[in-house]
């Protein structure tokens, strides 16, 4: 979801499998942003994207831990 107050988000990969962060939609294993390796740690820079951001895993296996920073 877009959100335009987002001054800033980070994410914990709490899964033994890759997460894939896309900053926009649809996220695959082949088109993504960031691949966040398991148990692994991803924060957006400032100034802080506000488009939709999607994931998936490699296999699902656990969660994402996501804090986001807004107004």
């Amino acid at each position: 979801v877009a959100a335009t107050t987002r001054k800033g988000a980070s994410f914990f990969n709490d899964s033994t499998q890759a997460l894939f962060i896309k900053l926009g939609t649809v996220a695959s294993a082949t088109d993504y942003t960031v691949k966040v390796p398991a148990r692994g740690y991803f924060e957006l820079i400032t100034p802080a994207y506000t488009g939709a951001i999607d994931g998936i895993w490699a296999a699902a296996n656990g969660a994402v831990k996501i804090t986001e920073i807004k107004d």
